[in-house]
Formats: structure tokens, sequence, C-alpha cells
């Protein structure tokens, strides 16, 4: 009979992680592992916020890798591996970059892992741990190695509810999500490829039932918390049943603009509003029609043919800015029709809109259509002691940093924090939000620009330390 094992279960996190001491949100990816197999012991370790102490004790660790910590991962596997413990690798990282986890682990996880953490846990108790485990309905290459595949993404209904109780330390978020899955398929980004580019739902009474145990604020993880059409019925119920609820509890996500040129998409928007959304992280990725067709950002954009890409890119901010929905815009700068004037000239943008800028480099992750078409030009270069692993054309690391650093000084100033909390505050008094609400809300905007300056301009230090490695 097998016994119960003790096990321990970490986010990896690097010391110069910017989110680290700063990340409000719980890592709710190690609480479900925990609930589908809830037989055994298990102690999560959360990097962010706690530093790490190795453990003997354990029967075997977990981990789980963002491409940020992928060093400081391999270093713990390694320790672990010596002291004679196995070591299991998941998580983003490891799904696109498999066989250089293996190297530092007794085995990997490939994709979701509800349906695959059960099977490992099993063969690690007989005895016969295989290589790689995977969860994807493309066949896996397995270059030789003992490979379990679980051919079909798996069904999200039934799925016991995330072990959030195990984790030592209170968030200010919760997380949990409503839908997996991406038909975009941006070439710079691996959700497609993770989660399939067909959505998949959880049931709505099972996402209202987690939401119903939340005390404060959560974190809605879905791709876009308004859809697309083909799933805009969803979301509509889905949203108009949370609104029902006894309280109201407000909560985040992140989106895309098409929504805001759909007239059912505009519905789903409103009723979110009324179930809560507050705030929005928005992958606008460029300013530039080039760019968003180059990287297949164009289709979320809600732009059609004969469109100015610019003005109707803002038409969709105003419609979701006027029901009181605060925005960050995430943009990837890097591309090669980019240069110099692109981090001023989108900046310029994001001050007029009043939304807070967050850019990034781009960067090909492994897996990605932008990695392969790159790899397959040679434009590839190794990203340690640079900025990324794309080289820029026609800009330096040290003049993209201070492209970086000074958007970072300006966007995150006290006077364009207070200015684009007014215009916030002033959108609430108009779309009707109560006394209450409006102050509430208005704080939290205040709050939210504070700490995301913080964590933006400490991934600026750490990307200017990288450099000088």
């Amino acid at each position: 009979m097998n016994r119960k094992l003790n096990i321990k279960l970490i986010l990896s996190a690097g010391e110069d992680d910017p989110l680290r001491r700063k990340d409000p949100f719980m890592p709710v990816s190690l609480a479900i592992l925990a609930s589908v197999a809830p037989e055994h012991h298990y102690h999560f370790v959360d990097m962010l916020w706690e530093d790490h102490e190795f453990d003997s004790t354990a029967d075997l660790v977990g981990i789980s890798v963002r491409n940020s910590a992928e060093k400081t991962a391999f270093n713990l596997a390694d320790e672990y591996r010596k002291r004679g413990i196995k070591v299991i690798m998941g998580g983003p990282q490891v799904s696109s970059n498999p066989f250089e986890s293996l190297n530092h682990a007794s085995a990997v996880a490939i994709g979701e892992g509800e349906k695959l953490w059960p099977v490992i846990l099993e063969d690690f108790q007989n005895g016969d741990l295989r290589d790689i485990y995977v969860c994807s309905p493309k066949k896996f290459e397995a270059n030789g190695y003992n490979v379990f595949q679980l051919e079909r993404l798996p069904d999200l209904s039934g799925l016991p509810v995330a072990k959030r109780e195990l984790y030592r330390r209170k968030y200010t978020f919760d997380m949990v999500f409503a839908s997996r899955g991406c038909p975009i398929n941006c070439d710079f980004c691996s959700v497609s490829g993770l989660f399939g580019k067909t959505y998949r739902f959880r049931p709505e009474e099972e996402v209202i039932k987690e939401i119903k145990s939340f005390r404060g604020y959560y974190y809605l993880i879905d791709d876009t918390v308004f859809g697309r059409p083909s799933t805009y019925s969803y979301y509509l119920s889905l949203y108009n049943k949370i609104s029902k609820l006894n309280k109201v509890r407000y909560w985040v996500g992140q989106a895309n603009l098409d929504a805001a040129s759909d007239n059912r998409g505009q519905q789903v928007i409103r009723k979110a509003v009324e179930a809560g959304l507050i705030y929005l992280a928005m992958g606008m990725e460029s300013i530039n029609r080039e760019v968003l067709y180059k990287s297949g950002s164009i289709s979320k954009m809600g732009i059609k043919k004969d469109e100015d890409v610019v003005e109707k890119m803002k038409e969709n901010i105003r419609f979701i800015q006027n029901l009181g929905i605060m925005i960050s815009g995430w943009f990837a700068i890097g591309y090669e029709d980019d240069n110099a004037e692109t981090f001023d000239r989108t900046w310029e943008f994001c001050r007029e809109m009043k939304i807070m800028p967050v850019f990034t480099p781009v960067k090909a992750f492994m897996g990605t259509d932008l990695y392969d078409r790159l790899n397959s030009k040679g434009r590839l270069t190794n990203d340690v002691g640079n900025i990324t692993n794309v080289p820029h054309l026609q800009m330096t690391n040290e003049q993209i940093l201070l492209a970086l650093e000074r958007v970072a000084k300006k966007g995150y100033g006290l006077t364009e924090i207070i200015r684009r909390t007014a215009f916030f505050c002033g959108k609430l008094i108009l779309s009707r939000n109560k006394p209450g609400d409006i102050i509430h809300k208005t704080i939290f905007a205040l709050m939210t620009q504070i700490r995301m300056g913080q964590i933006v301009r400490g991934e600026n230090d750490r990307m200017r330390n990288k450099i000088r490695l």
C-alpha cells in the first residue's frame, strides 16, 4: 500500500526578482496540485515572499519554474538531488525548455499538471519514475527519453478546489480561473502552446463556489476576461451570476481591446463591471500597425482593415475607461519596425490615454513562433549579459535600458500618478459609483500605481545589473 508522502512544493524566484516582497497574488498552481492528490502532506514555499531552507525530511520536491527564475530553480534542484531527494520540475519555463531542465531534475512535467501529478506520484511510489510527463495533443518527440503522455487536454469540470489553506501567509489577491486556451497565438506568446488554441471552460457554478470563499480581492487569470465572440455568452452568464452574490468582491484581470468594438463584447464589459471588475492589464503590444500584424496581435485590438490603428485603440480604451475600469498598457518593444522613437511615441500614447505604461523588451521564448522564426534566421543571441535573447537591430543594450528608465521616471512620477488617479476618480463619479465605492476604488488606483512603479523600476534595475555582468 502506498504511504503518505511528505512533499515540498516550491515556487522559485531569484533574489533580484522585481516582484520579491511585492507580489500580491497567491500562486494558485501549487495549491491546485495539492488538491488533486490531497492524501499526502504538503509544504508550500513561495520564494517571492519567503527565504528557502533545504529540507532533508521531504520525500519529494516539486519546483514550479518561470523564465525569470530558471537559474534559481536549477540550483535548488541540483542541491536537493545531491541530498538524495527526487525533484520534479514543471511550470511555463520547463514546458518550453524541457531537455535542459531535465539535466537538473529527476523528471519534468510539460503542460497542465492536474492530470499528470497523480500519475507522477504513483510512479514515484512504485519506483518507476519516468523522465518526462506531457499533457498535450501534439506528439512529443521523446529523443530517447522515457515519456508518459496524455494526448488530450483535460476537461475543466469537476476539478477539486485548490488547497489555499496550506499557505502560511495571507495574500491581497486570491486567484481563480474560468477558462483556458487562446486562439490568437501571438508569435511571442506561449499560452496557445501550453493551453491549446480552443477555449475550455469550467462550469460556472464551480467558479462561483470558489469566488464565494474569497474574503477580499481576487484575480481572474483567464487569458482575456472578456473572452472572444464565440465565448461572450459564457462570460455574460458568469458575470451575471457573480454580480448577484450577496457580497461584492472587487477583482482584476487581463484582457484584450477587441471586445470594446463589438456590441456583445461591450455587454460583457458592462456586466464584468457589475460583477466587481476594477482593473485590467491589457496586452496592447504596439501602436505600430506593422508590428501588430507581424506578431499576430492585430486580431485582439478590434481594428478593421481600413481603420486607423491608433485612433481605434484610443476609442476602445475610452469605452472601457468610461465604465470606471483602470488600465495598464503592456507593450512589447523590440521588433524590426521599432526604433528609439518607438519608446517615446508609445509613452505619449499612454500619457494621453492616462494608462499605466509597462514596456517589456521583446524576448523569444522556446516553443513560440517568434523563437522559431528568429532562430531560423540566426537572429537570436545568448541573453546572458544582454537584456533579452533578441538583439535590437538599431539600439544597443544601454540605449534600450535608458529608454526604459526614462519612461519609468516619467510614467511613475508623482505628478503622473496623481493625474491618472484624478482622471480615474472622475470616471467613477460619471459612471455613478456609490460614494463608498468611489473612495475605495480611488485608493486602490493610487496604491496600484505606486506598486507598479516599484515593480517596473525594479525590473529595470535587474536588467541593468544583468548587462553589467
